[in-house]
């Protein structure tokens, strides 16, 4: 695995640098003989600029940001509360709290874009808070997210279309079977949110598994090599 301080560097370069110095460091790696090290980081993927703007916001606020992903953790707890049937879950407050905190980061994000020369358009700035939001509800991109190493822009995911539909109180002029009808469906469409996000969580582990089990491996054959070295060397 690449040293974090190489993908801390990278990630934190100008974005017309990333490239050149993405390909000088796979260079380095093939030199050393870190060929596996090597293909990925050739396989890291330029980031977009709202990426970039995020990733950079991760480095000169941290603490905003780490803000962000609490505050995403918190509605994601109140989405699924609803969705238990708990009372005192206010989704509505907890949307609240997260697009503040995500709009506050977004006008840092235009300034920093604006002093590098790259245009913070209208278009740009729903980009970043787009993906400030999903990706500070979603525990695998939070970590990315936290680390500054988004190359893409992050999608809403899971409970995203439920931020609009938390229960509201009914006129009392509509009929009781429509309203059982809505709640039904809303049942359902929570549930059937909660299965995908369970999914995403669950293959995001089975990734990291594997990363860590792919990982291990390398380190028992770079371990087994230097022992092979160490024998010949004392024959």
């Amino acid at each position: 695995m690449p040293a974090e301080r190489d993908l801390d560097r990278l990630y934190g370069l100008p974005r017309d640098q990333f490239t050149s110095a993405r390909n000088d460091l796979v260079r380095e790696l093939r030199n050393a003989g870190r060929k596996d090290d090597a293909e990925e980081v050739r396989a890291l993927k330029k980031p977009s600029v709202p990426a970039w703007a995020v990733n950079q916001l991760a480095r000169q606020h941290p603490h905003e940001v780490a803000a962000l992903v609490k505050a995403g953790d918190a509605l994601r707890k109140a989405q699924r509360d609803v969705l238990a049937g708990k009372k005192g879950a206010d989704v509505r407050a907890a949307s609240r709290a997260q697009h503040e905190l995500a709009d506050e980061l977004v006008g840092a994000a235009r300034e920093m874009l604006e002093k590098t020369g790259e245009r913070a358009t209208q278009a740009t700035a729903q980009r970043i808070s787009g993906t400030l939001r999903a990706a500070s509800a979603d525990p695998a991109a939070a970590t990315l997210l936290t680390k500054g190493r988004l190359s893409e822009d992050v999608e809403s995911i899971g409970f995203g279309p439920l931020l609009h539909v938390a229960p509201q109180r009914k006129s009392r002029s509509r009929p009781k079977r429509d309203r059982t009808r809505e709640r039904a469906a809303l049942q359902k469409k929570g549930k059937q949110e909660a299965v995908a996000q369970a999914r995403r969580e669950a293959a995001a582990a089975r990734k990291a598994a594997d990363t860590a089990e792919r990982e291990a491996k390398r380190a028992r054959e770079r371990a087994e090599a230097a022992e092979k070295r160490v024998a010949s060397l004392e024959r």
